[in-house]
């Protein structure tokens, strides 16, 4: 359900790359940074290529960005 809402531009997404490959590939989905987050898990900042300049995206993903760099880089363990 958050796959489907995030493609059809209804906000971003915190995914495992593994579920979005097939929208990764096509493009339907884009990564809104490289950054990754230190867990055991990987996660990503997904969105559609259209949204991926607007306001509240830049917004959201810089305040996101701001709290894991809090993360201490043992939090997974």
């Amino acid at each position: 359900m958050i796959i489907s809402a995030a493609v059809a531009g209804m906000g971003v997404a915190l995914l495992p790359s593994y579920l979005i490959e097939e929208e990764l590939e096509r493009g339907s989905l884009v990564a809104l940074s490289d950054r990754a987050m230190p867990t055991e898990f990987s996660y990503y900042i997904m969105q559609p290529e259209s949204k991926r300049t607007s306001n509240a995206t830049v917004l959201f993903r810089n305040w996101l960005l701001r709290q894991v760099s809090h993360v201490p880089s043992d939090a997974a363990t």
